[in-house]
């Protein structure tokens, strides 16, 4: 059974949220195993619209999301205009957008955009490997109002994104992804659009060797082992107050907690 998974870079952030003991083993399990994916938030719709609007491709679900007020559709539009400009002013050329690359029948995932990029090359701080002869990088595209949060885990102020695992993994195995398939370690980008303001994004360079790329091939092979694990002995329930009151699956749980355990005392 285990062997019919393909293991993407969201499934392996929530394999570390539930090792963490940050996602309940049935929400897993209904999400990964039976395939219920449940409802989108409104944050994870913006960004599909606005990547739909920028490049065409669209959700995994084939459903194009649409912005629920005006004020929020008028900024995601100029911000898509925005990066047509910025692309255009950076010579930036799209040669592929929602490239689907499944290496060794075992990891998967959806590049945003690989694009031909010369002029960026050349910065001292970006690394041309000797293969990379079309000059082409990785871009992903994000859509955010957090681009200086330093406290959420979706957020993108710059000095704590280096501790921020769950986020510079998608680079990692983005980037992995193409190096193990095209054999050639091309440059991996964030680029991070403010929901809130026109015209203000982020570009952000992840740079990754070779040496950590070889690294990330073990440790999948690691996740893997945890995945087929658990799948075997059933991926327990995790219940906390704040989550289960947010769980779609709350009316119909038996491990729910639905009311707090405890009393928060406060003496003066």
């Amino acid at each position: 059974m285990a062997n019919e998974f393909l293991i993407n870079q969201s499934l392996i952030k929530d394999l570390l949220k539930y090792q963490d003991n940050e996602l309940c083993g049935l929400v897993f399990t209904n999400k990964w195993i039976n395939k219920n994916f449940g409802k989108s938030t409104i944050s994870n719709n913006l960004g599909h619209y606005f990547e739909y609007l920028a490049t065409g491709s669209l959700p995994k679900s084939g459903v194009i999301p649409i912005p629920e007020n005006t004020k929020q559709y008028d900024i995601l539009k100029k911000q898509v205009e925005y990066l047509k400009y910025l692309f255009e002013t950076k010579g930036i050329n799209i040669t592929e957008s929602g490239l689907d690359i499944q290496v060794d029948n075992k990891w998967i995932g959806t590049l945003d955009i690989v694009a031909n990029w010369k002029n960026i090359f050349l910065d001292e701080n970006i690394y041309l490997d000797p293969k990379n002869k079309s000059y082409q990088v990785i871009i992903d595209l994000k859509y955010s109002g957090l681009l200086e949060n330093k406290y959420s885990e979706f957020g993108w102020e710059t000095e704590s994104l280096t501790s921020n695992k769950r986020t510079l993994l998608q680079a990692l195995h983005y980037k992995f992804l193409y190096w193990k398939k095209y054999g050639v370690n091309i440059p991996f980008f964030f680029f991070v659009f403010d929901s809130k303001t026109p015209k203000l994004m982020k570009p952000i360079h992840i740079n990754i060797s070779e040496e950590q790329l070889i690294q990330h091939e073990f440790y999948l092979e690691k996740a893997k082992k945890f995945f087929e694990h658990n799948l075997k002995i059933g991926f327990k329930p995790k219940p906390d107050y704040k989550r289960c009151i947010e769980c779609d699956y709350i009316d119909i749980c038996l491990f729910k907690e639905d009311v707090p355990k405890e009393i928060i005392n406060i003496n003066l």
